[in-house]
């Protein structure tokens, strides 16, 4: 980044390879920790109900809350990929050569599977914004984190389990996670009752914005809906253009490391753009740069991704970074975006 607010517009192209600039650099906080463990599952088929239940192992991660003694709690697939720390417990999968319950599944996919399991990015994008460290968080950072916990409006895309819609709404924001319609059968809807209040203790009215179903978490609330970026948003979200003109924040994590899903998915965040008043986007993801660099065919890369971004118009900001852990000397980087306006 060369000019002084640190935003890349058209005007500015970014410096090649990308890196964080060290004053956002942010390690994990010590009050924030993850961990996993082994259960039996049972599922069927999303397509096909009665289809007899099968049993398997799930992996169940745990993420810590600030200021409290409880934990939020995500039934996975598959175990994370790169999240865990040093001093954190991994669930150690045994290979039994099980089938994907949901391969057969419509609209279902290999990279859609990823969903199931947690990735860097979540976690990034959960400790920079309800863990906050005042004294060296950047302004724009601690500005996010007043606005998510003051009840923000969020559309979560590609919310996979759901850790950070979940985490948002515990902080205090109002959340509508999507993803495809697999994942929120079996994952994203679930998990998010998992992590709700009693009824009994929430009497409240959920937000008019969220669907019916919206659940409370902590101090805010979470509802869930099927997404597919292919469509436009404006069939599959009801009320579309009364929820995303008042939205106040698009969130994703780990969702661009396949260049065939980069544009669908930029797309559907510019649809958002075009009719919200003031939203921007969340965007965490890890470095994933392969030996072919920028001239891959199928992944991208950090500086492919921040290059789309600037040529769409929109101004990009590192709100932070750091390496994935130990094992993984590569980044993952939480950015700020926003459309450059007239």
């Amino acid at each position: 980044m060369t000019n002084s607010n640190h935003a890349m517009t058209t005007a500015t192209p970014p410096s090649l390879p990308f890196k964080g600039e060290q004053s956002r650099h942010r390690p994990p906080p010590e009050s924030f920790r993850c961990d996993e463990f082994l259960e039996t599952r049972h599922y069927t088929s999303s397509d096909n109900e009665d289809e007899e239940n099968i049993s398997g192992q799930a992996v169940m991660f745990r993420c810590s809350l600030p200021d409290s003694d409880e934990t939020l709690t995500f039934k996975c697939l598959e175990p994370s990929c790169g999240v865990l720390i040093e001093k954190e417990t991994a669930a150690q999968k045994e290979e039994t050569g099980e089938v994907d319950p949901f391969f057969f599944d419509s609209g279902y996919t290999l990279a859609g599977k990823t969903g199931f399991q947690v990735w860097p990015g979540s976690r990034l994008m959960v400790e920079a914004i309800t863990f906050p460290n005042p004294i060296n968080d950047c302004p724009k950072l601690i500005e996010w984190q007043k606005k998510i916990s003051s009840g923000a409006r969020v559309l979560e895309l590609g919310s996979g389990v759901g850790v950070v819609g979940a985490s948002f709404a515990h902080y205090g924001a109002q959340v509508l996670l999507t993803d495809l319609k697999t994942l929120v059968q079996n994952s994203t809807q679930p998990n998010l009752k998992r992590n709700a209040y009693p009824e009994t203790f929430s009497e409240l009215e959920p937000p008019s914005w969220l669907p019916h179903d919206a659940v409370r978490i902590g101090k805010g609330w979470a509802a869930s809906t099927a997404v597919d970026w292919n469509i436009h948003l404006k069939e599959q979200i009801d009320n579309f253009e009364t929820v995303v003109k008042n939205l106040d924040a698009i969130i994703a994590s780990d969702c661009v490391w396949l260049l065939k899903m980069m544009e669908p998915l930029f797309e559907t965040i510019n649809c958002v753009f075009e009719r919200s008043r003031h939203a921007k986007l969340l965007l965490s993801f890890q470095r994933r740069d392969t030996k072919e660099g920028n001239n891959s065919v199928n992944f991208t890369t950090v500086d492919r991704v921040l290059i789309t971004m600037q040529r769409r118009g929109w101004a990009v900001d590192c709100l932070a970074w750091r390496q994935i852990n130990k094992a993984d000397p590569n980044e993952v980087f939480l950015f700020e975006i926003a459309p450059v306006k007239d």
